[in-house]
């Protein structure tokens, strides 16, 4: 009988320019200093924070956990020169990183996808994969929905695009999702960890620390929060998972190990430290699941 590793999933999503700009660097310097591969998700547009001004008026919570960074209010809302992306990108790929598509343009996808029609929605991931060729050289081999914020739609152009995985849902374990009667073929890895984003937008940026982990949970850190000024509160979190035994791989690695994923339904429902509505792993007794959730994978890692 084969043991499951201490793994940990570790994403990592550049949301903004200024993620670009300010976050990937301190977490590709903490990463190397820890020997940790993860999955960057990138977006490919020039997304700035100027287009979630509009999320201020009807998010309760938004505002502070997007703007309890350093600097003024005002410096944020018009810090949005561009970076080089392409030294991001290099570095990334240099230290061997995953690369994943995490869409065009983030804070539009967030604010828009609900009212987007199937052929916006197939244009929209079109224009992202597109410019990941060019910028990358190669296609995507995974995606992650901004936000955690899907609908069908969005699944089934998933299947166009014949991804490895996608990374859209928060659950519990990796999952091949239903949509209306039809079970889909690409793997949902989802997200299993509170952010830290979320954390601060409940005001305990601290609690990230706190949170007690399990074998093949899957850790989303953001450039623009566990890479700048909470980047001290995200290397104790990893600290202490490694002194643990765990060890944190790409998403890529738990794609890779996992055999006899079930179905699942999805649902959409809001969580702590969000306000909009995300996707959901859609289960039927989340106790049950954690209890099992080990039996879903099968570790092969010497």
């Amino acid at each position: 009988m084969e043991v499951m590793e201490k793994v940990i999933g570790l994403r990592i999503d550049v949301d903004t320019v200024r993620g670009y700009k300010y976050g990937v660097f301190p977490l590709l310097g903490l990463l190397r200093k820890y020997n940790i591969k993860a999955s960057f998700f990138i977006i490919t547009g020039d997304d700035s924070s100027l287009k979630a001004i509009p999320r201020f008026f009807y998010e309760s919570g938004f505002l502070r956990r997007v703007y309890r960074l350093k600097g003024s209010l005002c410096y944020k809302l018009f810090s949005v020169s561009r970076f080089t992306f392409e030294e991001c990108i290099n570095q990334i790929k240099e230290d061997e990183h995953e690369l994943g598509l995490h869409g065009y343009h983030h804070f539009n996808w967030q604010l828009h996808l609900s009212d987007w029609s199937t052929r916006r929605i197939n244009n929209e991931m079109n224009l992202a994969i597109e410019n990941f060729k060019l910028h990358i050289g190669s296609y995507p081999h995974s995606f992650a929905s901004p936000g955690w914020v899907t609908k069908k739609e969005v699944f089934l152009a998933e299947e166009k695009f014949h991804f490895d995985y996608c990374s859209d849902a928060r659950g519990m374990f990796p999952f091949y999702p239903k949509v209306d009667s039809r079970w889909l073929k690409t793997l949902q890895i989802p997200v299993t960890l509170p952010t830290l984003d979320e954390f601060i937008s409940l005001g305990k940026p601290g609690g990230l620390i706190g949170i007690d982990v399990k074998k093949g949970d899957v850790y989303c850190a953001h450039a623009e929060f566990d890479g700048m000024r909470y980047i001290e509160i995200f290397e104790t979190f990893l600290e202490k998972n490694l002194r643990k035994g765990y060890r944190f791989v790409p998403l890529f690695e738990i794609k890779r190990n996992v055999v006899d994923a079930p179905t699942s339904g999805i649902t959409y429902k809001t969580i702590p430290g969000r306000t909009n509505l995300i996707t959901l792993q859609k289960t039927a007794n989340s106790k049950q699941i954690t209890d099992q959730n080990a039996r879903y994978y099968k570790y092969r890692f010497k």
